[in-house]
């Protein structure tokens, strides 16, 4: 089997490879077969076909998240090798945010509506620890919890303000909340 690329009907391309003839050509397989899983945009699996079963190769891939279907057949062992689909989209839903910051009538605004909860919080909490001139200020944030209140009171903010906005006319899902806040 050489590295042969097909496309399969639910849009992955799919490798065919054999390690004797990765291990020929000079190359190590580890590495041949994560460039070729984790090196393209698309969905990519992998048809790896060996006469032994190379277990380091298994477990490293188990560890970098790819799922191992493994058949003894008569020319030997062949792997149906993808990558965990759930854990592409928890590295898709990763925070890469960036808190807004805005001056609204003199206060300093911060907006952490692009955070995930809670570093959503943890944004708000660190604004506060930096900014040791300011004892009012303004956050724009999709939630607040208890425990969020509890630890502004702990820090001996409060809540002057608290506005519910809601951007669109469906249900909730573009609601946040407007508060200022300021040090006691």
């Amino acid at each position: 089997m050489n590295n042969e690329t097909t496309s399969k009907d639910d849009g992955a391309n799919l490798h065919y490879l054999r390690v004797e003839d990765i291990i020929a050509e000079g190359h190590i397989p580890v590495d041949v077969v994560t460039d070729t899983l984790f090196n393209s945009p698309e969905k990519t699996e992998v048809m790896l076909q060996s006469n032994f079963d190379p277990i380091p190769l298994r477990m490293k891939l188990t560890k970098m998240g790819c799922i191992i279907d493994r058949k003894d057949t008569p020319e030997g062992w062949l792997f149906h090798i993808y990558r965990d689909q759930t854990l592409i989209k928890k590295e898709k839903t990763k925070d890469t945010a960036k808190a807004v910051f805005s001056f609204d009538d003199d206060i300093i605004t911060i907006d952490v509506r692009p955070f995930n909860h809670p570093n959503d919080f943890l944004e708000v909490l660190r604004f506060m620890d930096t900014s040791l001139d300011s004892d009012c200020f303004g956050v724009k944030i999709r939630r607040l919890s208890n425990k969020f209140r509890d630890i502004l009171s702990e820090r001996r903010w409060i809540c002057i303000s608290d506005t519910k906005v809601n951007d669109s006319n469906e249900d909730d899902i573009d609601e946040y909340r407007v508060m200022i806040l300021e040090k006691e």
